[in-house]
């Protein structure tokens, strides 16, 4: 059997750990055409559901009726995935093929046999606002997509993952999304040109500079292009240093 040592952080010593413990683990889940359940009309629900239509998630609504503003939601355009209102409260088979699901649960007794049915079902589960059933949380997120930065507190104090995150909205300029596509765009055909190295490494880094310095003009992905081809095409340079150990074979 062979053992691989993994190089520690450069802020850690010999035998500390290399991570220390999480309350919860920070996934970035992919939604795209995946059916999702929410359970209930209520505006509270209508905020879980944007967020997962955002996603690209086909969601599939069980509430009798529905609050104002998820009505509007759901009548109004989606930027993405799609709503499907069923005019029913949820049962067992709601959760058939479903990839998750949400509760806004009127009471202790509802939740809880939301959350085991969908247990019971092998689906994730998140009833809002009691955390004794959920398997995950909706942290406060920082959107500039396909860059998303999320901030969780795992309930610990909701009002504080909201301060962190308004900080970070201050430093991360809303143009940041245009150049996180933008580097989607025009990733394969710069690592076409630039081998793995440190020209690679480099031009990566001088596009992150860019990034925090305005939005990307229109020929931008044109001129990047361009610049790593210019790149490729500049001879590397080493140097070399002789040193004298005195007489000698």
């Amino acid at each position: 059997m062979t053992i691989r040592s993994l190089p520690l952080n450069e802020s850690q010593g010999a035998g500390a750990p290399r991570m220390g413990p999480l309350a919860t683990l920070p996934v970035f889940y992919r939604l795209e055409g995946r059916k999702v359940l929410v359970a209930g009309g209520s505006e509270a629900a209508a905020w879980k559901a944007e967020l997962l239509a955002a996603a690209g998630a086909e969601v599939h609504v069980h509430a009798e009726t529905l609050d104002p503003v998820f009505l509007s939601l759901i009548e109004a355009p989606a930027v993405s995935g799609t709503y499907l209102w069923r005019q029913r409260p949820w049962s067992e088979e709601s959760f058939t093929g479903m990839q998750m699901a949400i509760c806004d649960a009127e009471t202790e007794l509802e939740a809880r046999a939301f959350y085991n049915t969908a247990r019971a079902a092998g689906v994730a589960v998140n009833v809002i606002d009691k955390p004794n059933f959920c398997e995950f949380q909706f942290g406060s997120i920082v959107n500039r997509s396909p860059a998303i930065i999320a901030i969780s507190t795992d309930g610990a104090a909701p009002i504080l993952g909201q301060a962190i995150r308004r900080r970070i909205e201050t430093l991360i300029p809303p143009s940041l999304a245009a150049w996180a596509r933008l580097a989607q765009t025009i990733r394969a055909k710069v690592h076409h040109r630039l081998s793995p190295g440190p020209a690679r490494r480099a031009f990566w880094e001088a596009f992150v500079d860019k990034a925090f310095g305005g939005a990307p003009e229109g020929n931008a992905a044109e001129a990047l292009i361009s610049h790593a081809g210019r790149v490729a095409g500049t001879p590397a340079k080493g140097r070399v240093t002789l040193v004298g150990a005195g007489p000698g074979d």
